[in-house]
């Protein structure tokens, strides 16, 4: 991690102090804002657990150490990953969400996500660039976490539990963007930069609405008053994937830098600035990609 960041030309040490004071900052934020904070407190601390259930790295960490070590290791892992939601938990006196969070965190030692064998789960993705094909494979789980969510605030007449759901779909999506490809898989095509980025997005968008469009549906059917809401969080949520893709090949093969995602999380935040950070990645990516193409 300490590489990593320094790659990203940020001294480590800048991170380390920021990071802390952000978590707070947005903890006490979320505790502020709404009454459901501990249900989204935990929820965002099981999908961070869940990045470290990939079938791949485990495979690599059985190889490389012994039983014993392996589950130590495991174990370690998964109660730094969650170490400083239930230290805020427990400020907040919230004891029994802090047992839920160590129970999903024993729960997910053994848990596998992604491929480990000959069966392939189908998508209505395939044909089409990989990212929502291997994306959808991998977080299935989490997509499904949020439809249930939408369900629950329908059963209980919470709107805003539903559309939070909503946007939960569209940060699961753009978070297939977060890798970038080999720059043979870039290569391989035969069109300008334009193209190639307009169909990237245009292929990210419409994958998007396959498993956004019945959510929205729902949601409206059940909330007629608050449609035009949902048609604000879907413009959004539609804005902000346009601008993950954009953003990766603006970085391209590199990873978005801290800068980058800060800027982009401020877009999120305040939707307007997407008519400022779109042209911008663009004309980054554009630039980028005519290097490879």
């Amino acid at each position: 991690m300490h590489r990593t960041i320094s790659d990203w030309g940020i001294h480590p040490s800048f991170v380390y102090v920021c990071l802390p004071i952000l978590f707070l900052a947005g903890s006490i934020t979320l505790f502020l804002r709404t009454s459901y904070a501990p249900w989204i407190y935990v929820g965002i601390a099981v999908l961070i657990l869940l990045q470290g259930c990939d079938v791949g790295r485990q495979r690599f960490l059985r190889q490389v150490f012994d039983r014993l070590t392996y589950w130590r290791i495991r174990i370690l892992e998964n109660m730094l990953m969650i170490a400083p939601f239930l230290l805020f938990l427990l400020y907040r006196g919230e004891a029994w969400f802090c047992f839920g969070l160590l129970g999903m965190a024993m729960a997910a030692l053994p848990l596998r996500i992604g491929a480990s064998g000959s069966t392939v789960l189908p998508t209505p993705c395939s044909g089409h660039p990989f990212e929502f094909a291997v994306g959808f494979r991998s977080s299935v789980g989490l997509l499904l976490i949020a439809y249930v969510l939408m369900v629950v605030g329908i059963y209980v007449g919470n709107e805003k539990l539903s559309i939070a759901a909503l946007l939960w779909v569209v940060f699961v999506c753009a978070n297939y963007y977060a890798w970038c490809e080999p720059l043979s898989y870039v290569w391989v095509y035969r069109l300008t930069p334009v193209a190639f980025l307009w169909l990237k997005v245009r292929s990210a968008l419409g994958h998007l609405t396959i498993v956004l469009l019945p959510m929205a549906a729902a949601i409206t059917c059940f909330f007629p008053d608050d449609w035009l809401l949902v048609l604000a969080a879907s413009a959004v949520g539609y804005g902000y994937l346009a601008l993950a893709v954009l953003a990766k090949y603006a970085a391209f093969p590199r990873g978005v830098s801290i800068p980058q995602g800060i800027f982009m999380a401020v877009s999120f935040v305040f939707p307007p600035l997407l008519l400022v950070s779109m042209p911008y990645f663009f004309r980054r990516a554009k630039s980028n990609i005519a290097i490879v193409l």
